[in-house]
């Protein structure tokens, strides 16, 4: 298990020993109807940034960073002993994907799809003990891995790809607002504020730059703005440094 833990951190580009153990999670099952539950909306930081237009495009076929984008993107599936949570995540090696501790927390079983319905087997799972991230080991192989990107800057054109609401996958573009402290949103360094649309179901999908590659995790709304939350990628990396992943709290423990 340690050498899965090697190919995790390689993957952030980070190349630290750790440990990524099994969970006692069980393989997807076939989805059902469920209610859905998210992660509550947070307190604002600065109310008064004013909003910023936002246009919210689906991926086709016909578009390269669409077809590239949601072959990255997969949905995420939990069913815990409190209800059924979805979220997004994206791969960062054939057999492993990033997502939010608050997507796959408390788990009994997690389903992961991809966009074209294709159901992939749950091996394992961790989470982030600083911050709100989580990896998921899939049996099987996803069909595209994602590269990463400079940190962006405020004003930088950003697009958020996932399953909203567990619908089909949607690119939304936007810019970055700002980067500001994590600790009053419970995330150690910095946080991104996006202008690009973000709904319940976006948690754990990846901001993408001009060229594709991933510069942040969405992980929740600003309610006070409406703006989009993400955990930039040099943010992410230095969590998985210096936080490590533990085991996936059971079911009722957040």
């Amino acid at each position: 298990m340690r050498r899965r833990s090697r190919l995790v951190l390689a993957a952030l580009g980070l190349g630290l020993a750790g440990l990524l153990a099994g969970c006692g999670i069980q393989a997807a099952a076939p989805p059902a109807e469920q209610p859905t539950v998210s992660a509550p909306p947070l307190t604002a930081v600065s109310p008064d940034v004013p909003q910023a237009v936002r246009v919210r495009v689906r991926a086709t076929a016909t578009s390269s960073f669409g077809r590239r984008a949601r072959e990255l993107t997969v949905r995420v599936r939990n069913v815990s002993c409190e209800g059924v949570a979805i979220g997004s995540g994206f791969a960062i090696s054939h057999d492993l994907l990033v997502t939010n501790r608050h997507v796959v927390a408390g788990a009994a079983v997690l389903e992961v799809s991809t966009w074209d319905g294709h159901s992939l087997d749950v091996s394992g799972a961790e989470v982030g003990v600083l911050g709100d991230l989580g990896v998921v080991v899939v049996k099987g192989r996803l069909p595209v891995v994602g590269s990463f990107g400079k940190p962006p800057l405020p004003g930088e054109p950003v697009t958020v790809a996932g399953y909203p609401l567990a619908g089909k996958l949607t690119l939304s573009q936007g810019t970055v607002i700002d980067r500001v402290d994590g600790r009053p949103f419970g995330i150690p360094g910095q946080v991104l504020r996006l202008s690009a649309r973000v709904e319940h179901g976006n948690s754990g999908g990846p901001v993408l730059d001009r060229y594709g590659k991933v510069v942040g995790v969405v992980y929740a709304i600003e309610v006070a703005t409406g703006f989009g939350l993400a955990i930039p990628v040099d943010t992410l990396r230095s969590l998985a440094r210096t936080g490590g992943f533990e085991a996936v709290p059971p079911c009722g423990s957040g």
